[in-house]
Parts: structure tokens; sequence; C-alpha cells
């Protein structure tokens, strides 16, 4: 058999993949590891496109205008119509600041460098993922820019007389390697960066070598016997099937547990379609799906997105199942009606000129839409102007406090108003950066300068850290004795109030469908005053500490208690311009849901307010609870920017609660200087 004959075996692979991705965007805890068809999927790439390049290669054929000419007919049909689609229906589902987010992301798909723009995004306070229309094409990004590299090196291997067996083992060592380090180092970029994803790709590359040099698509004569083939077949399909079941989204990943499903797609496509778990992914309805996979993965993910978006991340299981059927239908409608009619077209200019020039027109659309701020003036979102502008995050830096630190040592947020001799500090995590705008105007009133030192989920609490690895655990414990070393050194502060999120910190969990995927380890020691590894009492001790250094400073000291969490985005407050159900979603949590959620965490810090007098807690309950229930919005104003921080109306409001308690505590209102 050649190495270009028709695999069946292959598709139903695709199959495999594809299915599995599916299913875990529909139900992650159907298939906690259902995220590996994606990595499948670049294997198969891998080899299939690798096992071209080396036969044309080998004839003198090999021409790289050819080659792209044939990755854009294969890529762009279907791509084009989902993104015309994706762009439409946007405008008519998504609020302006939504809207304007698909048009950024639109930009950076069309160009394929979008995962580029995902790992700038990724973190905490990133928009949850479920959000994200086109956020599934990450992968292509990955892929194409594999592609601009690897045909470049055969070509210069060629010319060179280079090995290429060496190239190919160099290769994937030092992706391999990248991918580990980057492991340890930023969790974040791991999973979009390139080169931490090219060794998956390279090991299809590695098989397709091999078979090139053996003139088969199957294993090298030496190792020939049948049971052998059966024994590599059944043992790739468990491979990858036991890590389908068994990882999750805590598995960090690429990593070296990706062995597992990536040799066991090679073991697969190496024992060749006659072995026996081969003839079981050769089953025809399998082979169906695998010949629509690629437009099955590009449609299902923006259809169970814009169901999520519409139904304020909460639809029904049926809801979602019903998507994923209407999704293969349009893959179906897509490969039969756009995809085969383009591909089986003579091969001439005129096809690849059009589809290059579709291309381009969406991209100047995208950008239309970006650069506008998504098209406020749409009549379905001109209702939620006001509100929108609310939910705007006010900058994380400023140069006045970056001037106090290091270069490169600044708090992630740091912000500093020193129009007066005396200055309101607010220390924290992200809360602390919601709240600043509401006491730097209080501030103000009341004649003093406000200061904002904040880490992302990293809260100050002396002698805890923070992160998924021993690089974040250690940055964040050495930014904590920054800022709180900032604070002790500075003569000017007045007061101070401190302000984070709570039981995240305690338990590791979010809170509510928007943060169902949270993927957060709670507080863990970083001082030796104490083996617990008990989280809460990690807390309570962390508080305890930083209340101890910063009374040092006989200044008010108040601690304000985490604000309830709504759990949805804070757009259902307002009415959503399209919706399934066309039920308003509402923005309202039960008080009572509140407080078991904050508990433990409220005993925590009342113990350390007991023990230590020189703290005063504030209750935000007052603002945004009545007894029953906590709501997003008061007096038809928004009160929270997202699900838990609060916007510029919300923290206008705690922040006159703030200076109360600080006045209890001693400070005064002073004459503002000029």
């Amino acid at each position: 058999m050649t190495a270009t004959a028709y695999r069946p075996d292959i598709d139903g692979l695709r199959a495999l993949a594809i299915l599995s991705v599916v299913g875990y965007h529909v139900n992650p805890q159907l298939l906690s590891g259902g995220f590996l068809g994606v990595d499948i999927f670049f294997v198969i790439s891998g080899y299939l496109i690798s096992v071209i390049i080396f036969r044309e290669l080998a004839r003198g054929e090999f021409s790289f205008s050819h080659f792209y000419a044939r990755r854009i007919r294969r890529l762009f049909p279907a791509l084009i119509t989902v993104f015309m689609a994706s762009l439409i229906f946007g405008g008519y589902a998504l609020f302006a600041e939504e809207y304007q987010h698909l048009g950024r992301h639109a930009l950076a798909a069309i160009s394929f460098l979008f995962n580029f723009l995902l790992m700038r995004e990724a973190g905490y306070f990133d928009v949850v993922s479920d959000a994200k229309p086109l956020l599934h094409l990450w992968s292509l990004s990955v892929e194409e820019q594999f592609y601009l590299v690897w045909p470049v090196l055969l070509v210069l291997a060629a010319r060179w007389r280079l090995k290429v067996r060496a190239l190919l083992g160099i290769a994937i060592v030092v992706s391999f390697l990248f991918a580990l380090h980057l492991s340890q180092i930023r969790l974040d970029a791991l999973y979009f960066h390139p080169l931490a994803r090219f060794w998956e790709l390279l090991f299809g590359a590695g098989l397709a070598y091999a078979h090139h040099c053996s003139g088969m698509d199957v294993l090298p004569p030496r190792i020939d016997q049948v049971w052998i083939r059966h024994l590599l077949s059944l043992g790739g399909l468990i491979a990858v099937c036991a890590a389908m079941l068994s990882f999750d989204g805590k598995t960090p990943h690429p990593g070296m547990s990706a062995l597992l499903p990536l040799l066991g797609t090679v073991a697969l496509i190496a024992s060749g379609p006659v072995a026996m778990g081969n003839r079981l992914l050769a089953f025809q309805p399998l082979v169906w799906v695998g010949l629509i996979s690629y437009p099955l993965y590009l449609w299902h993910w923006p259809l169970l997105s814009y169901l999520r978006i519409m139904e304020s991340g909460a639809p029904s299981q049926f809801m979602l199942w019903s998507v994923a059927g209407a999704a293969v239908l349009l893959a179906w409608g897509t490969y039969w009606f756009i995809e085969r009619p383009i591909r089986h077209a003579p091969k001439g200019r005129a096809t690849v000129t059009a589809l290059a020039s579709s291309m381009a027109l969406l991209f100047v659309v995208a950008g239309v839409v970006w650069q506008t701020g998504g098209l406020p003036g749409r009549d379905s979102v001109r209702h939620a102007a006001d509100a929108s502008a609310l939910m705007k995050r006010e900058p994380a830096t400023d140069d006045p406090c970056r001037r106090g630190f290091a270069q490169n040592e600044a708090p992630v947020y740091c912000r500093l108003n020193a129009s007066q001799d005396r200055t309101v500090v607010v220390v924290g995590d992200s809360h602390a950066h919601a709240l600043y705008p509401g006491i730097a105007e209080q501030a103000a009133m009341w004649g003093y300068g406000a200061m904002l030192l904040a880490n992302s989920g990293c809260p100050p609490l002396s002698g805890t850290t923070w992160g998924r690895n021993e690089a974040e655990k250690k940055a964040c414990a050495a930014s904590i004795e920054r800022i709180l070393g900032a604070i002790e050194g500075n003569r000017r502060i007045a007061a101070v109030v401190l302000a984070t999120r709570g039981p995240q910190y305690i338990d590791g969990a979010g809170f509510g469908p928007v943060e169902a995927h949270y993927n957060y380890p709670p507080l863990a020691a970083w001082d030796a005053s104490g083996n617990d590894d008990d989280p809460a009492a990690v807390f309570e001790r962390g508080l305890g500490n930083t209340v101890q250094r910063l009374e040092r400073k006989k200044v008010p000291l108040v601690y304000l208690l985490q604000v309830p969490e709504l759990g949805v985005p804070a757009h259902n407050c307002i009415n959503r311009p399209l919706t399934v159900t066309g039920r308003p979603p509402g923005c309202m949590v039960a008080q009572s849901a509140y407080e078991d959620r904050m508990r433990v965490y409220r005993q925590r810090v009342a113990r350390v307010a007991a023990q230590m007098p020189a703290l005063s807690v504030i209750d935000p309950l007052p603002v945004f609870c009545d007894g029953t229930r906590c709501a997003g919005m008061r007096e038809g104003r928004l009160l929270y920017a997202d699900d838990n921080h609060v916007s510029l109306v919300g923290a206008a409001k705690l922040a006159p609660l703030v200076f109360e308690k600080l006045q209890d505590m001693g400070l005064t209102r002073r004459a503002r200087t000029p």
C-alpha cells in the first residue's frame, strides 16, 4: 500500500477526536479529557501533510506556492463560512463590548495569530472561555504557524544535505523541553504557545518520514507480524481512551502526561488499516463523522458559545445537545455543498484568489467591529449603553506609582494620586483595584490622596502565597513582601484599607455558572510559622501577620469583607439583545447562599479582628442585600463590573462606609491643599 492511499481508519480516528472534543465542550464531566481530541488532530495533521511534503521533495516537485494554495483550498471555504456566520449573528446577540471582543478575536484568528492573543488575555480577569465564540480557532493558528516553519526546514535540509532524522529528533526534543519549562514558569501561556505544541505535530511528521523511507504506510518490514500490529493498534486505542477518561482541566497540558495519548495516536496510525483497533475505527459511521470533522470542529464551538451567552451561562443539557446536533447538520451541509465543490474545482489561481480576497474582506469587517467599539449604535444594544460604561475597568497602573518601585517590580495594580501630603492606601487583590475609584474620590473629599497596591489573585497576606507551580508561588510571595514593605516605609500614609476576595482562597472553588470551570488552588503557607495545610488557617494566620505589621504605623486599619458574588455575568442585570427562552436572565443571589459561601471566611476574619483591636471590619451587606436577596442593580444602576467585582457605582457606594469606619478609628477630615 502506498503512503498516499486513502485510509478510512484515519478518518475514524478523526471522528474519535472530534466527538471527544464536542462531548467535552457540551459537558466536561462526561469526558474530562475530551480536550485531547485537539492533540490527536495535531498528530494526524503532522502525519498527513508531512507525507505529501516528503513525497514531493523526493520527486523534486515541491513548491511553496502550490503547498499554500492547497492549504487555502482546504481550510478557507468552511472557515470563511463560519467567520461570516459568527460575525453576523454576533451583531444580533452580543452587547457592544462583547461584539468588540469578537471583532478583535476574528482579526487575530484570520491572521492565524489567535493563540498569541489568547496568551496575552489569559489570567484571572480573562473573559470566561464560554463567552469567546471563536476560542477554538487557536488550534488552527498553531497549525498554520507550524506549516510556515516546517516546510522551510525540510527544504533547507534537502538543500544542505542534512539528515532529516536528526532534524526531527532535535526539533521534537527542543519543543518538548520548552513545553516542560513553560509549565514551570507560565502556565497561562502553556496551552496556546506554538513552541509548546510543535512537538505534537512533529510526532506525526516523524511517523510520516519513517513511512516515506520504507515506502509504506504501515510498520517497517522487520516488524511485520500481524499479531504485533494488533497489539500496537489495540494498545494505542486503549492509551487514547484511557487518557480521555483520566485527564482533566487540572492536568498540566501539554506536558509529560500528554505522551500517553500522543504515542497512542502514533501507534494507531503506525499499525496500519488492517490492525484490529484500526478496523474498529474504520466503522462506516465513524468514517462519515471523520469526513466532516473539520467543519464540525469549526461549527460546534460558536453554536455552544452563543447558546451559553444568550442563556447567561446556564442552558439546559437538552439545549446544549440539541445545538451539538445542529452543528453536525451544519458540518454536513458545509462539507457537501461548500468544501467538496471548491476542493474539486479546477486547480487554477481564480479559486485561491477568490478565497484569499474573501478572507481579506472579513478581516476588514472584523476590524471595523473592533475599532468602532462593537458598533454600539445598534438598536438592540442602545438600552445598555449607560450600564456598559459602568463596567469599564480603571487602568491597572500609572507612572507616579510605578516610579516608587524598581523596574518590573511594581504590583499588578499600582495607582497613586499624590495631590495631598497624606494618603489613604488601598491594599489587596483585584477587588482592591475595583474599589479604588470610589476610595480615591472619597479621599479627595476628605482632603487626602489615594494609593492602590494590589496583586491579581495574590492577596497581601504575609507568610502566604498562591500559585499553580513553584514559580508562581515564589513570584506571589515576593510581590506580597514588596507591597507590605512599600507601605511600611511610606510616612505619608494616613490610613490603610484592605480588600480581598475570600472563599476562593480557602476552598479553591469559584461561584456560579460563570466560574464553573474555575481552576485555581487555594492559599498556601510560605513561611516557617507552621505546617498547617488547612487553607482557612493559612488565610487567618496570613491576615493576622499583615495586621501585625501594619498596625505599627499607628494609623486606622480596616478590612472590607468580600461583596456578594453574583455567579453570573453583570450583563444579566440588563436585558440581553437576544435570548433563546425569552426569560429575563436576572442578576440576584439569595442572601442565604452568600452567607453560606462566606461563612468560614467571615469567621476567620472575625477571629483576627477579635484578637487584634487595631483591625476594624466593614460589612458590605447593607449596600447589596435586603435581608433576602443580594442584587447586582440598585435604583436602576449597575453595582457590578462582572460576576464578583464592583462597578464604578458599586465602588462609590462602598467608599462612604469605609470612611465612616476610618473616622470612627480616628481619621479626620482635612482642608484640601491646592
